[in-house]
């Protein structure tokens, strides 16, 4: 799915042969931007404005700073093509690598990791939606929409009213414009232009459910703002249900400085941080299921992935070496702390007062 800071990160390969773990789970103004994108008529090269190039009306020079350096990133061609043809599919979040319901982990289960990756994707992203079930003509926004492949399974699962998407990347909304297209779903989905989670520009009160997966991460020392934006968009008795990738509770943070400098930042969320910024922005905090094991294997399956398209001359005028060899490093330093218990990830469920 992201207002978005470098997302370089995680690691080396697991063990090959088969393990099964089981764990019982713990459920309880930058924006004004022009009109919706008119997808039928957006191609991939060619976006509403230059990418690089959004409204910062409302912002402070500091996060209107941060969010071009995020695009920066996401658009340039190394990262929108490592996210496109590596992590692939309509999804580009951690997934879940056994069961929707219990904290099964499957480390081999025989399947090429490219289509583990997608189906452990698309795990998530529906245990996400079991955890709080949009009804049918409510209205959603999904905070880090990337290429809208969750607003379209939730437009065809759930059938709320719309789904509006979130998103600072240029070349993202344009592939989820174009993806959003073929699907007939543009007048339902909606992607306003280049946006940011502490701006959304959405009218206060207004939607019923807020979703985002492994996004707030990249709003650096911004998440509160994002959390209170997300609160004030929501009408009272709405949720917010998201995945972030943070640091646990009990993180060694003196092992933390090769994970934190790959994404140019000072600290992570944690859960006990999201709680807080939650219970400040008016928001109750109804669970946290922790997942925390899944991050390894995703990263592990990601990486092996990554050098086997670039043995196999998949990414050649495509990604750049260096890139790889830097996306290579931060894969493993990513997947060692998340080894160690220095991360965390699992879905964070509060709801509006």
């Amino acid at each position: 799915m992201r207002l978005q800071h470098m997302r370089t990160m995680l690691r080396s390969a697991l063990t090959t042969h088969a393990h099964v773990q089981r764990r019982t789970l713990f459920d309880p103004q930058r924006l004004t931007t022009t009109a919706p994108y008119n997808a039928r008529n957006t191609s991939i090269a060619k976006f509403p404005r230059p990418a690089g190039s959004f409204v910062t009306r409302g912002l402070s020079s500091d996060l209107a700073a941060e969010d071009a350096r995020a695009q920066a990133y996401y658009d340039s061609d190394d990262a929108y093509n490592f996210y496109k043809f590596i992590w692939g599919g309509d999804n580009i979040h951690v997934g879940l690598y056994g069961g929707i319901d219990d904290d099964i982990v499957v480390v081999d289960d025989g399947e090429s990791d490219e289509g583990r990756i997608r189906h452990a994707s698309q795990r998530s992203l529906e245990r996400m939606f079991a955890l709080q079930p949009p009804s049918e003509g409510s209205h959603v926004m999904d905070m880090g929409a990337a290429y809208g492949g969750l607003a379209r399974w939730c437009i065809n699962s759930y059938s709320p009213a719309l789904v509006s998407c979130v998103e600072l990347s240029a070349k993202e909304n344009a592939r989820n414009a174009e993806l959003t297209a073929d699907a007939g779903l543009e007048d339902r989905v909606l992607i306003k232009g280049e946006r940011s989670f502490t701006a959304t520009g959405e009218p206060d009160a207004s939607f019923d459910l807020v979703v985002s997966m492994d996004s707030f991460l990249h709003a650096g020392k911004h998440r509160a703002a994002a959390i209170e934006e997300a609160s004030r968009v929501l009408k009272p008795g709405g949720w917010l249900v998201f995945t972030d990738i943070m640091e646990s509770d009990s993180c060694d943070r003196g092992r933390m400085e090769a994970v934190l400098a790959r994404i140019h930042l000072d600290d992570m969320g944690s859960p006990s941080k999201y709680r807080q910024w939650g219970a400040r922005s008016g928001l109750a905090f109804r669970g946290f299921e922790d997942r925390s094991r899944h991050l390894a294997p995703h990263y592990s399956s990601v990486c092996r992935h990554l050098d086997a398209r670039q043995r196999a001359g998949h990414l050649a005028g495509r990604v750049s070496p260096e890139f790889v060899t830097a996306m290579r490093a931060g894969l493993q330093a990513w997947v060692e702390e998340a080894e160690r218990g220095n991360l965390a990830w699992g879905y964070m469920m509060f709801q509006k007062q």
